[in-house]
Parts: structure tokens; C-alpha cells; sequence
């Protein structure tokens, strides 16, 4: 809500408990009540329109902010397709995601649903922090002026004009102080941003889980061919009697690089 809207409904709202007050005492003291009777179903006429007004904008709005964030998470989600393509690219592997390729379409439209919460709860308190923005400027400066006439006291000035304002200014501190403090604490915002913390992270997970996946199936693909060219070689070898029994390994040798990353673990020069 904007901060001209709150004001109207704020003043109506105000209007119309006056004069509510002004029938029951009209009521009390047995005077005519028509006028305001008639003032108070104009007032709450114009607030139930105002309100009106508001709930259709915040819903266009809405609208608009839902339809902007699912365009977002469309591009995020390519986006997010192009990066595990250069990523496996990089790698060496031969699988790529195909253009049509949705998997990440959820987890975006997951983020941009968290982000679309924290910023209906942070817009909700906007207004409201806007004029707590101003209480701590003026509680900044009466601060300040705290502090100087303190200095001026225990610098030996102890004349009835510091001593009036000392106390003036330490009530006017106080009472911002108070002000200050009464500030609505928006707790559902710390909540969201939790989740769209952890909407991000799943996000980002969904990435490279999907880039060890694709790397490993190609290493696999590549992995099935030489068992096949292995296993041609065996079925020729012992077909033409060049192995009798035994292993294929009498026929078969391993390289160098190879039998290193098996018996070690670790990855050849």
C-alpha cells in the first residue's frame, strides 16, 4: 500500500470514529441524529471505495508480478542449461542438454515464488519504515545535541539555561527512543528470506547434480563401448583359438594410464 493511499484511509478511518462518537453523545443527549448519521454513511462510503480502489491495484499489480517472475524463472532456467552445457563442454564430454529441456524450469519458478514473498512482506512494512526512517534522523539529532550539552556539564558548565535544555533534550530523547522502538518488526521477512536462501541453494544444486549426472553417463557411454570392443576382441581371440581358457587379459593390455587410475584411485598426468 502506498503511502498516500494509507493517509486517505487513515484520515477516513479517523472521520468516521469522530463522528461515531459525535452520535453517541448526540444520542445521550437526545438531539437529532439524521445529519450524522447520513455523514457517517457517506464517510464509510468512501473508505469501503478507497478500499476498494486499493485491493483492485494491489491485485493488478500482483498480477503483474507474478507474470514478470515466471518470464524471469524462463530465463533463468535456460540460463541455467547454458551454464551445465559450457560446464560439461569443459569437462570434454559429448552429452549436451537439449533446447527443450525443462528441468530446471521448477526449481526457478520455486526461487522466483520465494523472492515474490519477501518482497510482498518488505513492501508491506515500507511505508511504515519510511516513517521510522524519520524518527531515527530527528532521534540522530536530538542524540547529538544530548551529547554536547553532557560534554558541556562535565566541562564545568552548570548554568540554569544547560540545565533546562539537558532536561528537555533527555526527554525529547527519550520519547523518540520510545517511538523508535515501536516499530512493527517484520518476522515473516526474515522467514522468507530463509527460504528463498534455501530455494537459491537447491537451485544451484539441481545444476551441478545434473552436471556429475550427465559427465558420468558419458563416461559410461564411452566406458560400454570399450567393454564391446574388449569383448569383440575376446570372442575373436578364443574363436580362433588365441586364447584357450583363461583370460582375456593374455590378449588384452591394459596402458599405463589406465592401469594406474584403477590400482590408484588417482587421475594419470
Amino acid at each position: 500500500m502506498s503511502e498516500a493511499t494509507q493517509v486517505v484511509l487513515d484520515n477516513l478511518s479517523a472521520q468516521i470514529a469522530a463522528t461515531r462518537v459525535d452520535i453517541d453523545a448526540a444520542l445521550i443527549s437526545g438531539n437529532a441524529t439524521a445529519t450524522l448519521r447520513k455523514r457517517l454513511s457517506t464517510l464509510e462510503s468512501d473508505h469501503a471505495a478507497a478500499q476498494a480502489r486499493h485491493e483492485t491495484a494491489h491485485a493488478d499489480a500482483h498480477a503483474q508480478a507474478v507474470a514478470a517472475a515466471e518470464d524471469t524463472a524462463a530465463t533463468m532456467a535456460r540460463t541455467a542449461s547454458a551454464n551445465v552445457n559450457r560446464a560439461l563442454a569443459s569437462i570434454g564430454s559429448e552429452l549436451r542438454l537439449a533446447d527443450d529441456d525443462h528441468r530446471f524450469l521448477d526449481g526457478a519458478r520455486s526461487v522466483m515464488h520465494r523472492q515474490l514473498a519477501v518482497d510482498e512482506v518488505e513492501s508491506k512494512y515500507a511505508v511504515a519504515y519510511a516513517k521510522f526512517d524519520r524518527v531515527h534522523e530527528q532521534l540522530s539529532k536530538v542524540t547529538a545535541k544530548h551529547d554536547e550539552l553532557v560534554a558541556a556539564r562535565r566541562a564545568g558548565d552548570v548554568s540554569d539555561k544547560t540545565a533546562a535544555q539537558l532536561y528537555a533534550v533527555a526527554q525529547d530523547k527519550q520519547q523518540l527512543e520510545s517511538i523508535a522502538g515501536s516499530a512493527p518488526a517484520p518476522a515473516n521477512a526474515v522467514t522468507e528470506r530463509a527460504f528463498l536462501a534455501n530455494a537459491k541453494a537447491d537451485f544451484a544444486k539441481q545444476q551441478s547434480d545434473a552436471i556429475l549426472e550427465l559427465a558420468r553417463a558419458d563416461i559410461a557411454r564411452v566406458e560400454n563401448a570399450y567393454i564391446e570392443r574388449v569383448r569383440g576382441l575376446d570372442h575373436y581371440a578364443r574363436s580362433h583359438r588365441l586364447i584357450i581358457g583363461g583370460s582375456v587379459f593374455s590378449v588384452l593390455k591394459l596402458g599405463e594410464r589406465l592401469s594406474y587410475l584403477l590400482r590408484t584411485g588417482s587421475i594419470p598426468a
